[in-house]
């Protein structure tokens, strides 16, 4: 295991030149800023936070993130304005303004991608105006704590969290964000001693770094049914793995099981999703023998962590609707770029015109159920007894055939969300079956696709 750990740090940890070059171009965008701030005459002062300020970037993705903190005493509204005033001082005709909890710009400086985020110099984290406003705080709690062994010790929970897929607190990922990486190295001492624990995790696991709680039935009630719960140490109020799903909790975990078992690279560099070619899926489509549905619409003009969670949502109330009259679900999956797509496969697409309404057993009383019944518009047969003692109706099915269902369910909109909703009204189309090669055009959806017919935990490629 040794020596697979330091041929990842080989690979992964930025070299003497790579440290250099980021240093100096985080140099002079600080030099920037601060001018920026001075010829504004603005009260406010420039500060690099994130990996690169704490020495945990791996080599490959070395993004700078500068804040410009602004006195708490200001409005929101005057935090946004003056912020993006810097801010596209800084950034000129290169920035481009994003806005998550409130407005920030991106830019690309010398290849390194540059987010110059505005906001408010808390003095107690506990009382944060905005989310953002934690960020000054970790970077002081985890440079102060924090050894170059321990930040040797992230690189490799970073590139092993990449490598099985859950990196990343953005909601398109849900998974574990850098600073949740630094939190569990600094908790457990050691990459191979958080391996070894996170091996043993069930749902509910409670870390906390600073011991905040000397009542862990408090903890429980605080974040309830959160799959992982770190403490936040500059804020006992927040659960720092809070974006963690349990879907993702419950790869690390298998991860780490399995890393346990037989040690390799594979866990940190997996093959790569072979790309399908048209013809290698439709002989994936019969083989599967499913029916397979992809609504595709252009996607809103909105951030992705609001575009997700909509995606998400529109998926679950499409399955649920479908699963309600009938239709099972195998799979779904949403995707974006500049067009969205949701991706639904069904065991089957046609129902038999009948279905049955399976009442109580004979010891419970019947009545309103029979009357109910006896009186429905769909009525064809019952009451009957079966042979489990159940009274029983047969009924006729309002929809017999998906597609039809799920052009209703579209026209309907309901539960979708707000964005999502506003542009499938706009306008839509669904591909059916081999209809799909269609979208392999776009490099993406065909990376997307690809990755769906030959899903398997990436350690496993």
């Amino acid at each position: 295991m040794a020596d697979i750990l330091a041929a990842v740090l080989r690979r992964v940890k930025p070299r003497e030149a790579d440290i250099r070059f980021v240093e100096e171009v985080a140099s002079e965008l600080l030099r920037r800023t601060d001018e920026a701030i001075s010829r504004l005459g603005f009260n406010a002062r420039a500060m690099l936070v994130g990996s690169v300020a704490r020495g945990t970037w791996l080599r490959q993705e070395p993004d700078i993130d500068i804040f410009i903190l602004f006195d708490e005493g200001l409005t929101r509204e005057e935090l946004e304005e003056k912020g993006l005033a810097v801010a596209r001082e800084v950034a000129g005709a290169a920035g481009e303004e994003k806005f998550a909890e409130h407005p920030y710009v991106t830019m690309k400086f010398r290849g390194l991608d540059i987010d110059l985020v505005p906001c408010f110099d808390v003095a107690d984290p506990k009382r944060i105006k905005s989310a953002v406003d934690r960020s000054p705080h970790h970077q002081r709690y985890v440079k102060e704590k924090l050894t170059p062994q321990l930040a040797d010790e992230v690189l490799l929970l970073k590139q092993f969290a990449t490598g099985i897929g859950v990196y990343g607190a953005e909601l398109k990922k849900q998974g574990f964000s850098g600073y949740l990486c630094e939190l569990l190295i600094l908790h457990y001492g050691s990459f191979t001693k958080l391996v070894e624990a996170a091996s043993r995790w069930l749902p509910g696991e409670m870390i906390d770094i600073s011991s905040h709680y000397s009542d862990r039935s408090e903890l429980k009630l605080m974040f309830e049914n959160q799959p992982l719960v770190v403490v936040d140490p500059v804020d006992p109020n927040r659960n720092a793995a809070a974006a963690v799903s349990l879907q993702n909790f419950s790869i690390f975990v298998r991860a780490c099981q399995d890393f346990q078992h037989r040690p390799g690279l594979k866990f940190f560099f997996p093959r790569q999703v072979r790309l399908l070619e048209p013809r290698e899926l439709d002989r994936i489509l019969k083989k599967r023998g499913t029916r397979i549905f992809c609504v595709v619409f252009r996607s809103p003009r909105v951030v992705p962590d609001v575009l997700f969670p909509q995606l998400r949502k529109t998926e679950r109330a499409i399955v649920t609707r479908l699963a309600q009259e009938g239709f099972e679900v195998l799979r779904s999956d949403v995707w974006a770029n500049s067009n969205s797509a949701i991706l639904i496969e069904l065991s089957v697409s046609s129902l038999p015109g009948v279905k049955t309404r399976v009442g109580p057993p004979p010891n419970v009383p019947a009545e309103s159920f029979v009357r109910e019944h006896l009186g429905s518009k769909s009525y064809l047969a019952g009451p009957m007894v079966d042979a489990a003692g159940r009274m029983v109706f047969e009924l006729k099915r309002e929809w017999t055939d998906a597609l039809d269902l799920l052009k209703d369910i579209l026209s309907q909109r309901a539960s979708f969300g707000k964005h999502v909703a506003e542009a499938i009204a706009r306008k839509y189309q669904i591909y059916e079956g081999a209809k799909l090669k269609a979208l392999l055009r776009d490099s993406g959806f065909r990376e997307f696709l690809s990755e769906y017919f030959t899903r398997r935990l990436p350690w496993y490629r």
